[in-house]
């Protein structure tokens, strides 16, 4: 069963699990999407709840409905969610990550030579 992350609204994680598989490819454009009855039973939440994730997902173009069948990912929604992902890690990430290692004495320099060996080692 899938684990949720409890600093953020339920729908909002169930969202984030959708939107990653689209990203990752579990998804293509076109594709069916679970139901939200079986995302209601696999994250065991309120079917509400399930019905507000998938349809904030619609509002944002990520999703469509194809009326008698189910959701289906609208073409481009793997670039809109990389797009705005992205501007998020480069905007807010690296600058919280920046002002954190400021506070611990932590030189940029150090801090890509980290990151080299993390990347190199994998």
């Amino acid at each position: 069963m899938p684990v949720l992350d409890d600093s953020q609204p339920i729908f909002t994680r169930i969202m984030e699990r959708i939107e990653s598989d689209i990203v990752t490819g579990a998804y293509q454009t076109d594709d069916l999407i679970i139901s939200t009855t079986q995302i209601s039973k696999v994250y065991t939440v309120n079917p509400t709840t399930a019905v507000k994730a998938v349809s904030k997902l619609t509002d944002a173009g990520i999703l469509y409905k194809d009326r008698g069948i189910g959701m289906r990912v609208a073409a481009g929604a793997r670039e809109k969610i990389t797009g705005r992902r992205r501007a998020v890690f480069l905007n807010q990430t690296i600058d919280a990550l920046l002002a954190e290692a400021k506070t611990l004495g932590i030189s940029v320099e150090e801090m890509i030579a980290i990151i080299q060996e993390r990347n190199n080692s994998k």
